[in-house]
């Protein structure tokens, strides 16, 4: 890296990532490695995604899974500032109706299915709602987000960018009608919705998250 100019990467270490059974020990015998996490984790999703999605095949229902618990686990964690501990609990950063990673997805997921469902538009920029605006300005705090975090080494600026999104474009989602829209309304919300799309997925993947497309 140094020979091609280039800064080579700066390490963030967290604080220590405990269970709601209590601290982790290794003299004591009581210590979870990151594959059994994952594995445990990982069962778990896939029982959420077949309650929700028993129509998949299941060998796509655990593909999901499998992102399902990375996203689960990694959010859970890079969402806390670098230097406090955590308790990691798996209901919790499984909920995909709360703020955790899967929320996130599933925000993603939603903003890909109205996409595909609506087919080419022209893009237009007529907000005049309160959630269209919301939306509109937060989405506008992208890039001044990604500067600060990375400048400051704070991914977990990040974290929270992308839960308050995902919080706002649900809220859009709920109250302003996309697809049964007309006109300016609609090709203006469904702009908005693309610009949701790409920056959750970049937020996601800027974070080691997998943007899901379908969930």
């Amino acid at each position: 890296l140094k020979l091609l100019g280039e800064q080579p990467p700066e390490i963030v270490f967290f604080e220590f990532v405990s269970l709601p059974e209590g601290s982790m020990s290794t003299r004591a015998g009581k210590f979870v490695s990151a594959d059994a996490l994952i594995e445990e984790v990982t069962a778990k999703a896939f029982e959420e995604v077949t309650v929700r999605r028993p129509e998949l095949p299941e060998e796509e229902r655990r593909s999901i899974a499998k992102s399902v618990a990375i996203a689960a686990i990694r959010y859970d964690i890079v969402k806390v500032s670098p230097e406090k501990s955590t308790v990691f609990d798996w209901k919790e950063a499984l909920d995909f109706e709360r703020q955790s990673g899967p929320y996130i997805q599933y925000a993603h997921a939603r903003a890909c299915s109205i996409l595909e469902k609506a087919g080419e538009f022209e893009q237009a920029y007529h907000y005049e709602t309160e959630h269209e605006i919301a939306l509109a300005r937060h989405l506008a705090r992208f890039p001044a987000v990604i500067e600060q975090a990375v400048e400051e080494l704070r991914p977990h600026l990040l974290a929270f960018y992308a839960r308050e999104l995902a919080d706002l474009f649900n809220a859009f989602y709920h109250y302003d009608p996309v697809l049964k829209s007309e006109g300016e309304t609609r090709k203006s919300r469904l702009t908005l919705v693309d610009a949701v799309r790409n920056t959750l997925k970049e937020s996601l993947e800027t974070l080691g998250i997998y943007a899901l497309r379908s969930m």
